[in-house]
C-alpha cells in the first residue's frame, strides 16, 4: 500500500483548521477531483471522485478523533 504525506502550513488558529478539514461534505468545492463526498453517519463517508479521467466511489472510516488535535 501506498502513503501519501503532505505538509501545508496555514495562518489560521487550529480550531478553524480543523473544523474545515472535517467538514468533508465540503470538499468538492476546493478539492480537485473530489465530485461529492456524503457523509452516512457519525464514523462514515461515502466519496465519489474523478482523476485523470478515472471515477472511483469509495467510502472511508474515521477510527479516531481527538477535536482540534486529529482525526483518522
Amino acid at each position: 500500500m501506498s502513503t501519501v504525506k503532505e505538509a501545508v502550513e496555514v495562518g489560521v488558529p487550529v480550531h478553524t483548521a480543523y473544523n474545515q478539514w472535517t467538514q468533508f461534505e465540503e470538499f468538492p468545492q476546493f478539492m480537485e477531483g473530489v465530485e461529492e463526498v456524503r457523509q452516512l453517519d457519525e464514523r462514515r463517508n461515502h466519496w465519489t471522485t474523478t482523476v485523470s479521467g478515472v471515477k472511483r466511489e469509495f467510502e472511508t472510516e474515521i477510527v479516531d478523533q481527538l477535536p482540534d488535535e486529529r482525526i483518522t
